[in-house]
């Protein structure tokens, strides 16, 4: 094994994806900004958490040719700009969606049908709108918080891994035969031992992805974990490196045990 390592490999994409939601984060933030600066159209306010979406300003949105185009809402134009320009180059769409779909996931569909209808900009229709980019964003603190708890358990579990590597490269190219008796109880049980730290780091990645040592709110951690590495050769890099590990460690230990009955 080599510091190329998949588990080694594993730190860097997860810091691509530290980076990404970093700037999703931002985006938020600068949309919620801009949200905030759009002045609402004059007219009572209606109550708070409805979005006035009317039929006939649906079928607009879904582009229905039947329908009648509406007259345009700066505002609402200004609201999808702003949109465009800072949080849907940070969104999870596929490529082929629509805006308005893209709005939907993010917004609500109520919300994106209005703005995609230029429905008017009323105070409810903006403070729905800010606090959807509210939830959004404590979404996003959520998944850097578990991405900062993912960052510590690889580094955790790499100092682990290297000690051991270490070990095995430092006494690969001694002669069994050369060793006494002593020597090679030594050897064994020291191998004995890493395998116990293996063991205990794979069952404490296994209690990580079921969940019981994840604060709640947390994603689905197997599903994140999966994602984040999903352009490696392996699903799941911790648990691949340390199984690989666990049976040189397993093949050394048979290798010496045979050195030991013949000398006994």
């Amino acid at each position: 094994m080599t510091d190329s390592t998949v588990v080694h490999r594993a730190v860097a994409c997860l810091e691509d994806e530290r980076d990404d939601v970093a700037d999703r984060a931002s985006a938020l933030e600068t949309f919620a900004r801009e949200v905030r600066d759009v002045p609402t159209a004059s007219g009572p306010a209606r109550a708070a958490g409805t979005v006035p979406a009317t039929p006939k300003a649906m079928a607009t949105a879904v582009g229905s040719a039947a329908a009648t185009p509406q007259p345009s809402d700066d505002r609402c134009e200004a609201v999808r700009e702003a949109f465009v320009e800072t949080v849907e180059p940070h969104t999870i769409a596929a490529d082929d969606d629509s805006l308005v779909e893209t709005m939907t996931t993010e917004l609500s569909e109520e919300i994106a049908v209005s703005l995609a209808a230029d429905a008017d900009w009323t105070p409810a229709l903006k403070r729905a709108a800010l606090e959807e980019v509210e939830t959004q964003r404590r979404k996003t603190v959520l998944l850097e918080e578990t991405l900062q708890r993912e960052r510590r358990t690889l580094e955790e579990a790499i100092d682990e891994i290297d000690e051991i590597v270490g070990w095995l490269r430092a006494t690969a190219d001694e002669s069994l035969l050369q060793c006494g008796f002593d020597d090679l109880r030594e050897k064994h049980d020291r191998l004995e031992t890493h395998r116990d730290r293996l063991e205990t780091l794979t069952d404490e990645r296994q209690r990580q992805f079921a969940g019981e040592t994840n604060p709640r709110g947390t994603a689905d951690y197997r599903k994140l974990v999966a994602a984040i590495y999903a352009d490696l050769p392996v699903q799941f890099p911790l648990l691949s490196t340390a199984a690989r590990l666990y049976g040189i460690c397993g093949d050394c230990q048979r290798t010496v045990r045979a050195h030991l009955s013949r000398r006994a």
